[in-house]
């Protein structure tokens, strides 16, 4: 059961009072958040996805029927879950640059592309890498490794985890844990 104070800023802002709004989607930011780092892979459009979630809050707030019996949280956590499930699927690309070309040439896709070279995202790159090494010692040790393994030598996390006899998903969780502490220390840990 909801508490009070719930219910009467979703009945306020059934009535479009704004400050019951803007303390809805204030108090649902972190549900609002774990959905977009759940189900939307762009890091750099999270502040985009925040304002559409914030939508989907106000939209929620509109189609809500107090009377069914269902909290709050619990509808408005089910409109975010379809709705950011929709997106991961719109933003889904199931095309395959091994199929062959339309004009029965033997060539793929691949074949097709054009070689493009990225002078300045090379060299932004670069100082990421440099950044990068400045900061890994700051990591622990195991988190270090992974990041090498991975990243530096371009290692897959199944060929690691073969390679020294330990599950895959334990090599992603470390990995994450390593992520999240970088993110930290450039000063980039937005979606906390």
């Amino acid at each position: 059961m909801e508490n009070n104070e719930m219910i009467l800023l979703v009945r306020g802002a059934q009535q479009r009072d704004p400050r019951c709004q803007l303390a809805l989607i204030e108090s649902f930011r972190p549900l609002m958040l774990a959905m977009i780092r759940r189900y939307i892979y762009q890091t750099d459009a999270v502040d985009d996805y925040l304002s559409e979630a914030a939508i989907v809050l106000l939209n929620s707030v509109e189609a809500y029927n107090e009377n069914l019996g269902v909290p709050f949280s619990g509808y408005l956590k089910k409109e975010l879950f379809y709705y950011f499930v929709n997106v991961a699927k719109v933003h889904q690309n199931f095309t395959s640059l091994d199929l062959s070309t339309n004009d029965g040439e033997a060539f793929s896709l691949l074949d097709t592309l054009a070689d493009t070279t990225d002078i300045e995202g090379d060299y932004v790159r670069a100082e990421d890498l440099s950044a990068l090494q400045m900061y890994l010692p700051r990591l622990r040790e195991r988190q270090r490794w992974i990041i090498d393994e991975h990243y530096l030598k371009n290692r897959s996390f199944r060929e690691i985890a073969a390679s020294i006899g330990v599950s895959s998903n334990s090599l992603v969780k470390l990995h994450r844990r390593a992520i999240a502490d970088l993110r930290k220390y450039f000063g980039l840990d937005l979606v906390n």
